[in-house]
């Protein structure tokens, strides 16, 4: 079985995904998982969000997920701001049903909203022409990232909308063959 597969059936050997702690309940790190200054260790962060730490490797490998550092020895260590990466790549793919290409995509626009974000915020207070132009470019960027984002999130709510709708056409015929029975 592969990661994928393994986090789409679970959310790691043994867990179910009802089991798993929803975005925004990470778990207490187990007593002695958190180094001073190194972070969690790959099976401690796995075991924190449900997933096992073959999945994290898998993130890294796709280019999702990097530890911010490693040991002397080569072991991973997450730290907060991986950790807060991990729960947005569980997020995507549990709440919105997002598969990996598309999680990837969406990272990707996040991290260069932010970058826009950064830019702009640096020179707004500049009232140069060149200053204003530079302001309209970055803020049409934004506005076409966050329109993209938006049509992405939106075909897929389409999608869902239209599977649920076959799914209760379903019930209700299921309920008049029933009414017939009777």
């Amino acid at each position: 079985m592969t990661p994928r597969e393994e986090s789409s059936a679970t959310s790691g050997p043994g867990v179910a995904v009802s089991e798993v702690p929803a975005p925004g309940d990470v778990a207490e790190a187990p007593a002695g998982s958190v180094q001073p200054e190194g972070g969690l260790r790959i099976s401690d962060a796995a075991a924190r969000f449900g997933v096992s730490a073959r999945t994290l490797r898998y993130y890294e490998e796709l280019g999702l997920l990097s530890p911010s550092a490693y040991t002397a020895g080569g072991e991973r260590r997450y730290v907060g701001a991986d950790l807060e990466q991990l729960e947005r790549i569980l997020e995507l793919r549990d709440v919105l049903g997002m598969n990996l290409d598309e999680i990837r995509e969406f990272m990707h626009s996040e991290r260069r909203l932010d970058e826009l974000k950064s830019e702009y915020r640096a020179n707004k207070n500049s009232k140069t022409g060149s200053a204003r132009a530079q302001q309209r470019s970055i803020l049409q960027e934004i506005l076409a990232l966050n329109e993209s984002l938006a049509e992405q999130l939106e075909a897929k709510l389409t999608r869902m909308d239209a599977f649920r709708a076959t799914l209760l056409a379903k019930a209700k015929r299921c309920r008049e063959l029933l009414a017939e029975l009777e």
